[in-house]
């Protein structure tokens, strides 16, 4: 007799992978992957650069019509039930959550950090204009250009505005349907995050600094610990210490969804079963009390938890926190006077959610924009405990505001006291704690030094020399009645003076060879000429003056500023480039030295600056009562900054320049107060060489045309290595041997 309960196994369904599962797998194959083919997985930055603009295409229309359509659909009653009661359990909420993160970097421990200049060190920074941020006075102005704080003031108001008007639920009914559509949207994006994950992982798992890496682990531990904080006590034990909630239960009610949202980092997925589980938790406490279960109470759980859906919630606003740590990590720490702004500015933004908060306050704050990479990355994982902190947020406003409304919230000063002390106890256990642990127990080197001073030519050497301090060519004057120009020409020698120890212009790197920006230059434009090159170091501006008039050397190819002192002493040629002045002071006093008006105003202010005219009349212009010390080389700079404690108060020098004195000395930050000032910056040659400079202006003038300066600024100035670094470790190079 055959059997009838057997299935054909093509009638048997697979079971398929949730999307969860599959971004955890995506993530575990993006990072062995890049560990794998090392540097070889950057090609698929592209995939993860594609990906986050395709996250981005329904964030803005979505904030519109979710928050139009969970306003709109309350009727007037509703409205300012949930304004009273729920708004002031979201801003109690907020609250707590900005003390959180903007306590945070108390635990970021005192490692050295410094970078690489980078532009937006420089970039105008503009008083915010908060009319025009939060203002929508144009709302096409705000749609096309992102202004999310006006986007989301407009949805308000309309949302409000839409709650008395008659036949709205026809506006309303089509809103959602523009929802749904956005819905959809964001699920056929959702399904490529496997692959998104995967290309964003890949690509820095590859290409990632492993000292990078290393300081990376300070925000990961730091954002696990504060989230479990927030999530596992401070929520549930304000919820028990306001209602007749008990704090045990709210936890054991809500854990079921709330590890669903966790494992799936998705929560509207839970929404619905977040209501039941609230109403039956409700109902379940009015019967301990002796009380009966109404009507009223769980209409307003149905109200506040998708009304509350919109808004930032604490697991976004945690996200906050990586503003901080970004700033810690590239050496340029956010000021407390930029707090307020961030607050604000932040909480206004994570309405658009973290895509394009973040890269709005990057901007805000003057931090590089790369950082938002980095952040992605360890939000793959911080996303799971963020969700979690986002259930509990929503859980608050739904419970809290429910019997807030019944009119049962109790404000107990005992139970209430209680609370923030073992609150605030912890989270200044969890500060110290991660702070000792990362002082005391594991400390990240600091490389950058051994980075810059590692660094070898950009382009291909042309033969040269190098004479000793103060030693002269035998050939210098051979024929002093030949203009520098003829002599190059008849010798096939171009002697070029640099300065000494001129990081990142002109230094002798840890292999022994002359480098820098200005040699880099020296090298190309001797391939222009077909000569050898003869460096002449010097060590003062006044000793490349007297060579120059000797003959010794035909060019002085260290930037000097082109200002009209110096061409009193000089012939300067066009613009090599236009740098910022900067100044180099001690990381604690950095927040002095933001405005040149405010410098201006410090007593007894000491500045040490080069000694040539340029430097002499820019202080008495600028900081007429700061008292000058200047110094004839780099070995005095050298000999200041390695004091202990720092005799003058800052050093002023061009920013490209200081950036490098940071890294070497990293317990120093650089500063370019505002207005930034920018300076041209070029070479000189003696007076009345007219032939030579002539000759190195056109060079120059091609070699800026051609795209060669920008690429030694980029490779010199900005740090960017990847094209002459040695590749880093991977398993298939290193262990297996498959990569040359």
């Amino acid at each position: 007799m055959k059997s009838t309960t057997a299935k054909p196994a093509e009638t048997r369904k697979r079971r398929r992978l949730s999307i969860a599962t599959q971004v955890f797998i995506g993530l575990g194959l993006g990072l062995l992957v890049g560990l794998f083919f090392g540097e070889e997985a950057a090609v698929l930055g592209i995939g993860g650069d594609l990906f986050i603009a395709t996250l981005q295409i329904t964030v803005i229309p979505y904030v519109i019509v979710a928050l139009i359509t969970s306003l709109g659909r309350l009727t007037l009653a509703e409205a300012k039930a949930l304004s009273l009661k729920a708004g002031a359990v979201l801003l109690a909420l907020w609250a707590i959550g900005l003390l959180v993160v903007l306590t945070s970097p108390l635990a970021f421990p005192d490692w050295p950090s410094a970078s690489f200049f980078s532009a937006s060190q420089i970039a105008t920074s503009e008083p915010v204009d908060f009319l025009r941020l939060y203002v929508p006075a144009n709302i096409f102005y705000s749609l096309s250009n992102a202004v999310v704080p006006a986007i989301v003031v407009f949805s308000i108001l309309f949302g409000v505005a839409l709650i008395q008007v008659e036949g709205k639920a026809r506006l309303v009914e089509v809103f959602d349907t523009i929802g749904a559509t956005l819905m959809q949207i964001t699920g056929f994006i959702g399904r490529l995050a496997p692959y998104g994950v995967f290309a964003i992982t890949a690509n820095a798992a590859g290409t990632i600094d492993l000292s990078e890496l290393a300081r990376l682990q300070v925000y990961i531990l730091l954002y696990i610990l504060l989230t479990l904080l927030l999530s596992l006590w401070v929520i549930p034990a304000l919820i028990a210490a306001l209602t007749p909630l008990r704090y045990m239960s709210v936890l054991r009610a809500f854990r079921g969804p709330l590890l669903t949202a966790f494992a799936t980092a998705n929560l509207l997925i839970v929404l619905p079963v977040l209501a039941a589980d609230g109403k039956r938790l409700m109902a379940e406490t009015d019967e301990e009390l002796g009380e009966e279960p109404t009507e009223q109470e769980a209409s307003a759980i149905d109200i506040l938890i998708p009304a509350a859906f919109p808004f930032p919630n604490l697991g976004l606003l945690m996200a906050l926190m990586f503003v901080l740590f970004g700033g810690w990590l590239v050496g340029q720490s956010v000021p407390v006077s930029s707090y307020p702004s961030l607050a604000i500015a932040g909480l206004a933004s994570l309405f658009g959610g973290t895509i394009l908060a973040l890269p709005f306050l990057f901007d805000l704050l003057r931090l590089p924009a790369d950082l938002f990479q980095t952040f992605l990355v360890v939000d793959v994982i911080a996303s799971r405990f963020g969700t979690l902190l986002a259930g509990m947020h929503v859980i608050a406003i739904a419970l809290i505001g429910a019997y807030g409304l019944k009119g049962q919230i109790r404000f107990r000063l005992r139970p209430l006291l209680r609370f923030a002390i073992v609150s605030l106890g912890l989270l200044a256990a969890i500060l110290i704690g991660v702070r000792a642990f990362y002082t005391y127990v594991f400390v990240a080197p600091f490389t950058k030094g051994d980075l810059l001073t590692g660094l070898p030519l950009f382009g291909t050497p042309r033969p040269h020399w190098t004479l000793e301090p103060g030693a002269d060519s035998a050939a210098a004057a051979s024929d002093p009645d030949l203009s520098a120009f003829e002599r190059v020409h008849q010798t096939n020698v171009l002697r070029v003076c640099h300065q000494l120890s001129d990081y990142p212009s002109a230094f002798v790197n840890s292999a022994g060879s002359l480098v820098g920006f200005d040699i880099d230059v020296a090298h190309h434009f001797a391939e222009r000429l077909d000569v050898a090159i003869e460096f002449v170091p010097v060590g003062s501006i006044a000793g490349a003056e007297e060579r120059l008039n000797r003959g010794v050397c035909d060019i002085f190819m260290s930037l000097l500023p082109i200002s009209p002192e110096l061409t009193l002493r000089f012939a300067m040629t066009t613009p090599v480039l236009d740098s910022a002045l900067a100044l180099v002071v001690e990381d604690h006093r950095r927040r002095e030295f933001q405005r040149w008006d405010a410098i201006a105003e410090i007593d007894d202010l000491r500045i040490a600056g080069t000694d040539n005219r340029a430097s002499v009349r820019f202080l008495q212009q600028r900081l007429p009562n700061a008292v000058p010390q200047l110094v004839d080389d780099n070995a005095a700079f050298d000999a200041l900054l390695a004091e202990q404690p720092l005799s003058v108060d800052a050093l002023l020098m061009p920013a490209e320049e200081a950036a490098a004195w940071t890294i070497r000395y990293p317990r120093f930050n650089l500063v370019t107060p505002e207005p930034v000032l920018l300076v041209p910056f070029g070479y000189a040659v003696a007076r009345g060489e007219t032939e030579l400079l002539d000759f190195l202006d056109a060079w120059l003038i091609n070699a800026r045309g051609s795209g060669l300066l920008d690429q030694l600024y980029r490779y010199w100035m900005l740090g960017e290595i990847g094209s002459v670094r040695p590749p880093r470790w991977s398993i298939a190079r290193d262990l297996l041997g498959w990569i040359d």
